[in-house]
């Protein structure tokens, strides 16, 4: 290679990385992490009801112990452990922030609806929950009766069937 060659390649080389370094997107301040579903400590949650279609799934803090309407015990994991969910679990983005069709996310008159109440009856979280995404990486919901659709992790999905496949007496 000629001495010309390698003061044009030089020359290029500078260039590029100059224009590398002016070209630079400035980098957005990270966003605050979202606040989770349910802000309040678990011990604070007195009611837990899961309604799918007619299905009704209740379970009621008790002297410090879950149980049913009827008083039958809950496997109490079972219930700590989908409250324990909803306090770590937070939206992860607003999929449509004025859905025209709500049904198009599965939700709507017939979705499936979780209801976190305190010990005076005073609502501490609503959930109406859709289908998954298509990635099923996650779940459509609406929370506190927003009209917003938000994304939220799919384990959520998995924490609603374990408590209702732990409904003392069994599946009805």
């Amino acid at each position: 290679m000629t001495e010309r060659g390698t003061v044009f390649l030089v020359l290029v080389l500078a260039a590029l990385g100059a224009w590398l370094w002016l070209s630079r997107a400035p980098r957005p301040a990270s966003a605050p992490p979202a606040a989770p579903l349910l802000r309040v400590p678990a011990a604070d949650v007195a009611r837990v009801e899961l309604a799918e279609g007619d299905e009704r799934v209740v379970a009621v803090r008790r002297d410090g112990a879950w149980a049913d309407a009827a008083g039958r015990a809950w496997d109490a994991a079972v219930v700590a452990d989908l409250i324990e969910t909803l306090r770590g679990l937070a939206p992860i983005m607003v999929v449509d922030a004025a859905p025209a069709d709500p049904a198009d996310y599965g939700l709507g008159p017939g979705a499936t609806r979780l209801a976190l109440a305190g010990a005076r009856g005073e609502r501490l979280l609503a959930l109406d929950v859709g289908e998954r995404n298509p990635a099923w990486t996650g779940l459509y919901v609406r929370v506190d009766d927003a009209r917003a659709v938000v994304l939220v992790g799919a384990v959520l999905r998995w924490e609603m069937e374990k408590l209702r496949d732990a409904r003392p007496g069994g599946k009805p």
